[in-house]
């Protein structure tokens, strides 16, 4: 009991130590609500319920309130259940509160954000399961396979929406059911305002970014391999360039943050924080950075990597999964990998599995070019801007679902993983 108790203790004090140090800048009003749209009440029969955690600050949240602001944007009528079936994450996105409603929804579509380990608990716990309903799937996967787990929700659902098609593969493999790609609409949220020195971040220097949930797969995310390929691209003595490794509910994961600490070393150009912050900081804390590296050995989408895009920012990033469907090598720098068997207990439903291994040294020198020779970069940036702006906005995303929902517009076919660009950036 003591030592379990001192064990806890240590933890706390790591975490609390790796939080950002917040002044007074931190305070911040409510968000404002998005714009309103028909309420169901008002609405005609043209419409859909949408189920999710739309509280949630963590990626499914994320996705949720994502497609939801992107119908709303369009004026197509929504109403939202929040789900909060096994959640361990913070819950405290206000964004869409006006739309939230109590019960089943008043239409019969109903588009769930509840991956299929959790999804008949979720459907249950609303009542959605009690009445008939067009019921519409849109799910996330990050390796080739549909784990067998997952077949019996398959099965459940009507239709599948996904957000690339990396996880529209893994899916049409496992089932005739329709599975339709609609882009992630990348959301408008306006800095906070925080500065460089708000984040503890110098003002004179080269900052990298790389960002992690705990709750995922650290072996996934692979943070330490950034770590090592920042301290293979700049020795010690080189002070004008900073590594900000942010993670988030390290406090489920306290090992892995030591382990991170233990890879930086005595480095003090590594910086480790681990805290959960408002969207708004987040976008203040990407706008401060020069460049952000992600040396993931699996995406379903990679959605930190796509918001620098946007933010005019370098990204450096393994070169296969889900971030292939906006990312190329004419608009971001594609580090090299190796397809590596996923080992015993890296991944949930990973046996027999592949995932990339990046090339760290590859990244390196990526990451070397960008802070030697930004202007060699340039071009790519503003392609890159220009690309995820037209192909992830709100509007062209709610635009595309409205009509997959209506079934008035059919939906252009998949392009073949080569001219994705899948198997371009790496040794399979």
């Amino acid at each position: 009991m003591l030592r379990e108790w001192l064990s806890q203790r240590r933890n706390q004090r790591l975490c609390a130590r790796l939080r950002f140090a917040r002044g007074p800048g931190w305070a911040l009003p409510e968000a404002a609500p998005s714009s309103i749209c028909p309420s169901p009440t008002e609405a005609t029969g043209r419409g859909v319920n949408v189920l999710g955690y739309l509280r949630g600050q963590f990626g499914l949240g994320v996705s949720a309130r994502a497609y939801s602001q992107a119908l709303i944007s369009v004026g197509y009528p929504i109403s939202l259940q929040d789900s909060r079936v096994a959640v361990p994450h913070a819950n405290g996105d206000r964004s869409l509160e006006p739309h939230l409603r109590p019960g089943v929804g008043a239409f019969a579509t109903t588009l769930v954000f509840v991956n299929p380990d959790h999804f008949s608990e979720a459907m249950a716990a609303r009542g959605v399961a009690e009445r008939p309903t067009r019921v519409v799937a849109c799910w996330f996967w990050e390796l080739p396979r549909v784990p067998d787990a997952w077949r019996e929700a398959v099965t459940a659902v009507d239709e599948i929406i996904v957000a690339t098609e990396f996880v529209a593969d893994a899916f049409r493999a496992v089932t005739d059911k329709p599975v339709t790609r609609i882009p992630f609409p990348l959301m408008d949220a306006a800095p906070s305002g925080l500065e460089r020195a708000d984040f503890g971040l110098p003002d004179d220097a080269f900052v990298f970014l790389c960002t992690f949930d705990c709750n995922s797969s650290v072996a996934r995310k692979n943070p330490g391999a950034v770590i090592s390929a920042f301290r293979a691209a700049f020795p010690q003595e080189r002070q004008d360039v900073v590594l900000l490794v942010k993670s988030s509910n390290g406090h489920r994961n306290p090992e892995a943050l030591r382990q991170l600490l233990a890879f930086a070393g005595n480095d003090a150009r590594i910086l480790l924080r681990d805290d959960v912050i408002d969207v708004r900081h987040l976008q203040a804390l990407q706008g401060h950075c020069d460049a952000y590296v992600s040396l993931h050995r699996a995406e379903g989408l990679g959605l930190g990597m796509a918001e620098c895009m946007r933010l005019g920012k370098p990204v450096i990033a393994t070169g296969w999964s889900g971030n292939m469907d906006f990312m190329n090598a004419g608009n971001s720098l594609l580090v090299d990998y190796t397809l590596v068997p996923v080992k015993a207990g890296e991944y949930p439903h990973a046996e027999g599995q592949v995932w990339a291994e990046p090339d760290v040294q590859h990244a390196a020198t990526l990451m070397q070019q960008v802070v030697d020779n930004p202007a060699g970069v340039a071009d790519r940036v503003a392609r890159a801007q220009r690309e995820i702006e037209h192909g992830m906005s709100l509007q062209r995303s709610g635009a595309l679902l409205a009509a997959y929902l209506d079934g008035t517009t059919p939906l252009a076919a998949p392009a073949s993983p080569e001219a994705r660009g899948l198997s371009g950036a790496g040794t399979p």
